[in-house]
């Protein structure tokens, strides 16, 4: 008999206890009964309900989630040897070699997204520009496996002081910048998630520090808010910078949580496979909820020293608790 089984056979016994213990009297007939409000008086008497909701707390199945954060050079730039064309196989072939479970790409234009939806028919794509016609420029879309989760809801804000209006700037920044999240479910366990997707400004510090300020209050004002949560993006960003410190008080930085003492951990490589700089392509969690098995910078190049682009993808390996 398989654990599925044992687990559905125990639930339906304790139900079936439970069932029995809420319409049995507390107290035997040799006792005088007292009033419901009673049960103030005797702590220790746990009612029916709150017994039920306990139980089935604990039946959360714990389920693994391999994430990757993946700036893919937008297709339209004049590159030479490193234009798209020449280089799209390489970034398939990270998606490929990895098998990540989820994908948050930055730096994706429309040619790309066609490139990709036609390579991986298994992933499923939530997203859109940060213009206001919704497929022209750069989006950060999040491809997720179909087999694996289905999208409970999803959508995308920009990062100005009016979210909600496509194609706004306000803080310095000469281009729009938009964060593309979902809530996800786990199709065996039921289980739910968000993810949040994102790309801060290169240029304007100030962008930068009111971007992040505004994602930690999105991802606070979650709903429900107790619900785990992962947010990843191409921060442009070192780690001591006060975007990423301010993303740091409410959230947990996978990397730099399991490899304090790294000291090459760049992310731009500049196709030259460089590791020395910053690192500024991150995968954070929410504080609660997650256990960091595995993170990692992915310097994956082809045999004669071409690199998929001029980031690096971040790689995490999570345990939903």
């Amino acid at each position: 008999m398989n654990i599925r089984r044992q687990v559905e056979i125990v639930s339906l016994s304790l139900s079936l206890f439970i069932t029995t213990l809420s319409i049995t009297p507390a107290y035997s007939a040799e006792q005088p009964e007292e009033p419901a409000a009673a049960t103030a008086k005797h702590p220790s008497i746990i009612p029916a309900p709150r017994i039920a909701d306990w139980w089935f707390a604990c039946q959360a199945e714990e389920i693994e989630i391999h994430a990757m954060s993946f700036n893919i050079r937008l297709g339209v730039a004049e590159d030479g040897p490193n234009h798209w064309d020449l280089r799209k196989e390489l970034v398939f072939d990270v998606l490929r070699d990895h098998q990540p479970d989820v994908v948050g790409l930055q730096e994706v234009w429309k040619i790309q997204i066609d490139a990709l939806n036609a390579a991986f028919p298994e992933f499923g794509m939530i997203g859109r520009s940060r213009q206001e016609d919704p497929e022209k420029g750069e989006w950060c879309p999040i491809l997720y496996r179909k087999d694996k989760f289905e999208v409970v809801s999803e959508g995308t804000f920009w990062l100005s002081d009016n979210p909600e209006k496509e194609g706004t700037m306000s803080w310095g920044n000469s281009i729009p910048r938009i964060c593309t999240w979902g809530r996800f479910k786990d199709k065996n366990t039921g289980r739910t998630f968000f993810l949040y997707n994102t790309h801060f400004d290169h240029q304007s510090q100030a962008s930068r520090e009111k971007s992040a300020v505004l994602c930690r209050e999105r991802i606070a004002a979650r709903k429900p808010g107790d619900e785990a949560a992962i947010f990843m993006g191409d921060l442009n960003a070192g780690e001591g910078n006060l975007a990423n410190k301010t993303l740091g008080e409410s959230l947990r930085d996978t990397f730099g949580e399991l490899h304090p003492g790294v000291k090459l951990r760049g992310t731009f490589g500049g196709w030259k496979g460089r590791s020395d700089g910053n690192r500024i392509d991150y995968i954070y969690v929410t504080s609660k909820g997650w256990k960091i098995v595995e993170a990692a910078i992915l310097r994956d190049h082809s045999a004669d020293n071409r690199y998929p682009s001029d980031h690096y993808p971040v790689n995490v390996r999570l345990i939903l608790q």
